[in-house]
């Protein structure tokens, strides 16, 4: 399991590194500006590298039949209509009360997420196949859910850390330990819909709302705000491990 993980570890932070890298220094050599073409694909391919690094380790090291189940979970549409809204519900939560506590303000109207929200499955909700779909589980079999779902939002965080080096990008204006708060947040939450539905399609889609959603209600990335939202991350998390347990106790007699 280790060398499994290390080799996802290497190739995607490799294959991120190597081109968010290169746009910062372009960037800050005034040599391409964030929000051409050529600077958008560069971007989104370092968005994508977990999933891309994930599918090809998969396909390298998985029997045949491990491979089509995996690229089966990452399209499978077909989950009970109760977790869609729960998922759309969980994303909205998540990016709406901190404007009740100053942690956000509303900059445009609700419906336009839903406008962003098939841009944002590319700008965002594919790093989830390799993100949930292989290092939570993997990190589950040696630690509880709880410890990997720690290690995996920091592992998040820390991945993303050469955009704040990219001039013009999102990330110049945010404060990266409310960044940091938040990727632990949004990992808790994302470990209570891939814990009861094992889907990797379901937290693509979590993860594009939160991106959607965030253009509405523009985060305020103050540190305060982010425990804030990481405190009640933990507790959605917990209540949900709780009664999990609770039923697995009950099934095993």
């Amino acid at each position: 399991m280790g060398k499994e993980v290390g080799k996802f570890l290497f190739y995607t932070f490799s294959l991120s590194w190597i081109l968010w890298g290169g746009l910062a220094i372009l960037s800050q050599f005034n040599l391409l500006k964030f929000g051409t073409p050529l600077s958008i694909i560069i971007f989104i391919l370092g968005g994508i590298a977990p999933g891309i690094s994930e599918i090809w380790l998969k396909k390298k090291y998985s029997s045949k039949k491990e491979f089509k189940s995996f690229i089966r979970n990452i399209k499978n549409p077909r989950h009970p209509l109760a977790w869609y809204l729960f998922t759309i519900g969980l994303a909205f939560i998540a990016c709406f009360l901190p404007t009740l506590w100053g942690g956000a303000t509303k900059e445009q109207p609700l419906y336009l997420a839903l406008i962003y929200f098939p841009i944002m499955i590319i700008g965002g909700g594919l790093e989830e196949i390799g993100w949930r779909g292989y290092l939570q589980p993997a990190l589950q079999k040696r630690w509880s859910a709880f410890t990997s779902t720690l290690i995996v939002g920091g592992i998040w965080a820390i991945w993303h850390l050469p955009l704040w080096f990219v001039v013009g990008s999102n990330q110049m204006s945010m404060n990266f330990l409310w960044f940091t708060l938040m990727a632990l947040a949004l990992s808790f939450l994302m470990t209570v819909i891939y814990q009861f539905t094992k889907s990797i399609f379901l937290c693509i889609i979590f993860h594009a709302l939160i991106n959607s959603f965030w253009e509405v209600y523009l985060p305020n990335t103050n540190v305060s705000s982010g425990f804030l939202t990481l405190m009640l991350a933990f507790v959605i998390f917990t209540a949900f491990e709780s009664y999990r347990n609770k039923n697995l106790q009950f099934l095993q007699g």
